[in-house]
């Protein structure tokens, strides 16, 4: 924060007040999936493809059988679901999960990643940390947006330790923020924002790495995203 002048409509000097720093590319961003070669990535464990009503219902047929076996829990802090039949789930090259970006504020240079639903199959696998590197590396290098964000249900542990092992920093909890089936809902916040990236890319590649990997596919060491980016260590001081 810096301490500046505020102006009045002549440009002239007002009143000392402290000011956030100067955003030198004020342009809006683009929207995701607003270029017809952002419609699938891919990357060295798995590939992120567009979901949309005019996706090959085998993509459909086999999220839903993916899902099918532990739909109870998966879907306890969304929305919507579970789905009872295939058509519902409709708005190795197995689609076995799903994630989007949302809250997309071009003008803001902000998004969010959310909806994240891996079946068991995607659970805790390199694949699934590198689908989520992907959005994050997307909206960020290619993108050039200045914050990602991610929200979640205040009591779904397992995604706010997700977001803090990917390198989120927790930012405060809105109350009563959401109702959702019928409950109320407490949202959690936590953000990446642009200069802390770079350190936080080059760990993430240092960890998808295959060198990081042995012959059965366990990792040798742990990805340590949460330690290396710069603002958790300024909350640790």
């Amino acid at each position: 924060m810096a301490q500046a002048s505020a102006m009045d409509k002549n440009n002239s000097a007002t009143i000392e007040q402290p000011l956030g720093e100067i955003v030198a590319d004020c342009t809006p961003r683009a929207r995701p999936a607003s270029n017809l070669e952002h419609h699938h990535f891919q990357g060295r464990y798995c590939r992120l493809e567009l979901l949309t009503s005019n996706t090959d219902p085998t993509i459909i047929k086999q999220l839903y059988d993916a899902f099918k076996p532990t739909e109870q829990t998966h879907f306890t802090y969304l929305k919507y679901g579970p789905f009872k039949t295939v058509d519902d789930v409709i708005v190795n090259n197995r689609a076995v999960g799903f994630l989007t970006y949302l809250r997309i504020k071009e003008y803001q240079a902000a998004l969010e990643i959310g909806h994240i639903n891996f079946s068991q199959q995607l659970v805790r696998t390199r694949a699934g940390t590198e689908a989520i590197y992907l959005l994050i590396e997307h909206a960020f290098d290619t993108l050039k947006y200045r914050r990602v964000e991610w929200r979640c249900h205040a009591m779904n542990a397992k995604s706010r330790q997700a977001a803090l092992r990917l390198g989120f920093q927790f930012e405060g909890t809105w109350l009563k923020s959401d109702i959702a089936k019928g409950r109320s809902r407490d949202n959690a916040w936590y953000s990446i924002v642009d200069d802390e990236w770079p350190l936080l890319k080059q760990e993430f590649q240092r960890w998808l790495s295959n060198d990081n990997f042995d012959e059965n596919g366990q990792q040798l060491t742990k990805l340590n995203a949460a330690q290396v980016n710069p603002r958790s260590k300024n909350l640790m001081a």
